[in-house]
């Protein structure tokens, strides 16, 4: 959607971009290639295909999204609410929502996805929903901006812990110490579970040498994880002005808290969750050369924007974070 931005507007858009549809399509397809030849041979073997099956509707799925998937635009100005949608390579529907035909505005939360949405009643009793609001950690600097342009109340303010307007941003979930406790109980119960079938083999004299190094390395990985399941508990980041407190649990399960100023600061990274998928995690290098990781943001476009109000705050040069990649327009 090519059309010229203005000073006096506010765009947000929903989709995804050229290479990001490329990106699922070759995903579909190498789906659909490899089942397909599977699907065949179990087929003629007279077996039920199941897995074959599976593999090539997920294919199937992530092919029909990424060419069918409709990429949103909105340009909110003074006039009202120009709205367009546009499939790839198909034609741009728009229209126009005249300023006079709205009568309420609301700020909605994904829970799920921790993302903010712009809610508009019209005269006609519709609801319409706009897209993402593009800066986490400027939902009420962004909310604000668009009730004046439609000469709307401002709606209420959203609990956001990452809103920029706050003196301490607030990154994960204090720390408790029955999470780490609930952890170390997990991590006993399975142990226990899986020790079952190699305590039966050594009692009727059955456990081979195999078996034995088997169980004794698990073993050794519960204790290990027994020892650090407090750590795993996460941490809970404070962003002030000049500093970053991070609380978190020692390896006995005591509350502790540690205290990053600017002049402690290396570089700021971002990276994927190591549970994969799209929450990114910010990683602050220090220059006695650890590593503390944030805790998980919803997608990549959070992890930016926080990482800049970062570097903000704790007034770093800009050259400090680690250089990345920057969010593209969704609708080119």
């Amino acid at each position: 959607m090519d059309i010229a931005a203005r000073n006096d507007e506010v765009r947000l858009s929903q989709g995804e971009s050229f290479t990001e549809r490329l990106l699922f399509v070759g995903i579909g397809l190498v789906c659909c290639v490899f089942s397909i030849p599977h699907f065949v041979a179990d087929a003629q073997n007279g077996r039920l295909p199941l897995v074959a099956m599976a593999v090539l509707l997920v294919g199937c799925v992530i092919l029909a999204g990424a060419i069918f998937r409709r990429n949103i635009v909105w340009i909110i100005s003074p006039d009202g609410i120009l709205i367009g949608e546009q499939r790839p390579f198909g034609r741009l529907n728009s229209r126009m929502i005249k300023r006079e035909e709205i009568t309420q505005m609301h700020l909605r939360q994904d829970d799920r996805l921790a993302n903010f949405h712009l809610a508009f009643t019209t005269a006609s009793g519709d609801t319409l929903t706009s897209p993402p609001l593009p800066d986490v950690t400027h939902v009420h600097d962004t909310t604000v901006r668009v009730a004046r342009l439609l000469a709307l109340p401002e709606p209420a303010s959203a609990d956001n812990p990452l809103d920029a307007v706050n003196p301490e941003m607030r990154l994960g979930k204090p720390i408790k110490l029955k999470t780490g406790e609930g952890n170390r109980l997990l991590i006993v119960l399975l142990a226990s579970v899986l020790s079952i079938p190699f305590a039966y083999a050594l009692w009727h004299g059955e456990l081979s040498a195999l078996g034995a190094a088997v169980w004794t390395l698990g073993l050794i990985v519960a204790a290990v994880l027994f020892r650090y399941a407090h750590r795993m508990s996460g941490t809970y980041w404070i962003i002030r002005g000049n500093e970053i407190q991070v609380e978190r649990l020692s390896l006995s399960g005591k509350p502790e808290a540690e205290t990053i100023g600017a002049g402690d600061v290396s570089a700021i990274d971002i990276q994927n969750s190591s549970d994969g998928g799209n929450p990114h995690v910010i990683i602050i290098r220090l220059r006695d050369d650890r590593r503390i990781r944030s805790p998980e943001l919803a997608s990549k476009s959070q992890a930016l924007a926080v990482r800049g109000e970062i570097v903000r705050r704790l007034n770093i040069a800009p050259d400090a974070a680690k250089p990345a990649d920057s969010c593209t327009s969704l609708l080119q």
